[in-house]
């Protein structure tokens, strides 16, 4: 869809690698006619997925809870490949559906924290909202690169904020810096880097790997 930034980056890149990091403003501004999804529903998650299906719900319900969000288009849909088989393989149907979506909604499982979505969906150049974690990988910072909710009415809130035409070029510039801290950041080289050279800035006092984020130390989510 941007053949001309395509051809700009390359063209002052270094290599491959760099010609996608240049690409991070052209990839958040393009025609995303989904509003907000999610990429999973109670249909495909039944184990420890009680607070990820109650979100998934609350989006779909946004359209008819909220009168002034009648014309938002939200999908829950499942696409692309499942559980073991998905984590290692590319489907397009998935990528597609990133690549075309404003804002994406994550939500962890059950006494679990982290999972590759949230890589995924920063490198897509969406804007993505996801709930607090301890621990966040490196980079990622609340309202620069990622938006962070902490409760169901600050989810509602912050998706008919960032869906507000008036703010369409803050969630752009939020969507291209989190592709921009994945693709510097975040490939597997760079996190085995991190663990294998043992660089001190990158540890916290429990010597893991990524820092604590400091607002959500004492963080309590209502629903």
């Amino acid at each position: 869809n941007h053949p001309s930034a395509y051809e700009e980056a390359s063209k002052n890149a270094i290599d491959t690698e760099d010609t996608s990091l240049r690409l991070s403003s052209a990839t958040a501004h393009l025609s995303r006619p989904t509003d907000v999804r999610t990429f999973w529903n109670a249909t495909i998650c039944n184990l420890h997925c009680k607070f990820r299906n109650y979100i998934s719900e609350l989006i779909a319900s946004i359209p008819q809870t909220h009168s002034h969000a009648a014309g938002i288009q939200t999908n829950t849909e499942v696409v692309g490949f499942t559980r073991a088989k998905g984590r290692n393989m590319i489907h397009v149907d998935y990528i597609r559906g990133m690549m075309t979506t404003k804002i994406i909604v994550l939500a962890q499982r059950d006494h679990w924290e982290g999972h590759s979505r949230l890589y995924e969906a920063l490198v897509s150049g969406a804007l993505v909202m996801s709930d607090p974690q301890t621990y966040w990988p490196h980079g990622t910072i609340d309202n620069k690169n990622i938006v962070v909710y902490n409760s169901r009415a600050d989810l509602e809130f912050k998706i008919l904020y960032y869906l507000d035409p008036k703010n369409e070029e803050e969630r752009m510039k939020i969507g291209q810096r989190g592709r921009e801290v994945a693709l510097t950041h975040h490939r597997e080289w760079q996190q085995a880097e991190r663990l294998f050279l043992n660089d001190m800035k990158y540890r916290n006092g429990y010597g893991l790997a990524n820092r604590p984020w400091d607002t959500n130390a004492d963080f309590a989510l209502s629903i």
